[in-house]
């Protein structure tokens, strides 16, 4: 894990701060090794809880293990990017499993599935099946309205066609965009759906200037924070594999983007993440509801 006395002293300005990462993918192979230890430095640094998205059937069961224990709120999906390597049942398989989760949390309140996800539309893919991707995406869409759960949406050149799909089905549960880098007209029109936008690593980058201008106009309620770890590195970040704890440093470039201080940020991303996926109530020990200062 990349954890140093170096990166200590960078992060210690940082700390005495409670924080969410929105989107991360703790239950990657790339955290087998050392997941524990590195959960246990998180939440030294003020970490209470993750939402760890699904991507593909093979990878749920896993997930769901993982999570059980621990203030790890999932999500079931079956994400664009891979899908040659979803299989036809797999759709059903996912109905399947949704409906058998909320029912035993009705009976428990103790099942972390907090939202149907991460799925969506990727018009960047080079060959894309943009058909079979706008299918699957539908099937999702439609199976989280029949449960009353919001989204985690992964969307790539494709923003205008998912808002509206989102009209279409008339959905009405929200969620978040992950990773979100549209235009301001685009970003206003998933918020006006009821959409949180997912602002992470991109937006270190020198290439970003207009994703930060875009940023730089969004309201404080529509964004939170996400690392899509360990995946997606920021550019401050030189180890290989990103980590959630660069929420901290993430946080600090929007509040800098924003004109804000780091704990209306933090603060408000937090509360933003809790509205959007209500069901991390149930299993984050978390929150200061006072005032964003």
């Amino acid at each position: 894990m990349p954890f140093s006395t170096e990166l200590q002293k960078t992060l210690d300005p940082y700390l005495g701060r409670q924080w969410i990462d929105s989107h991360c993918h703790f239950d990657f192979e790339n955290f087998d090794c050392q997941r524990e230890e590195h959960w246990q430095v998180l939440q030294t640094l003020g970490c209470v809880g993750l939402v760890i998205p699904g991507v593909m059937a093979k990878g749920w069961d896993k997930l769901i293990g993982l999570c059980e224990s621990k203030p790890w709120g999932y999500a079931l999906g079956l994400h664009p990017y891979f899908l040659d390597e979803h299989l036809a049942d797999d759709i059903d398989a996912l109905a399947s499993l949704a409906r058998e989760k909320m029912t035993q949390s009705l009976l428990s309140e103790s099942s972390p599935l907090v939202a149907i996800g991460e799925f969506g539309l990727d018009y960047a893919l080079e060959g894309a099946d943009q058909v079979k991707q706008r299918d699957l995406c539908l099937q999702q869409l439609l199976l989280a309205e029949e449960l009353g759960l919001p989204v985690i949406l992964h969307v790539r050149k494709a923003y205008d066609e998912m808002a509206a799909m989102v009209r279409r089905t008339g959905f009405r549960h929200g969620g978040i965009i992950h990773a979100f880098s549209g235009s301001l007209q685009q970003g206003q029109a998933l918020i006006a759906l009821g959409f949180k936008l997912g602002i992470g690593g991109a937006i270190s980058h020198s290439r970003a200037t207009k994703l930060r201008k875009t940023l730089a106009c969004l309201p404080l309620e529509s964004i939170v924070l996400e690392t899509d770890s360990p995946d997606m590195r920021p550019a401050f970040w030189s180890a290989q594999d990103n980590s959630p704890l660069t929420i901290l440093l993430l946080a600090q470039i929007v509040a800098s983007v924003q004109n804000l201080s780091l704990d209306q940020v933090i603060f408000a991303s937090n509360n933003n993440v809790l509205a959007a996926i209500p069901r991390l109530e149930i299993i984050i020990p978390y929150m200061n509801t006072g005032d964003l200062g």
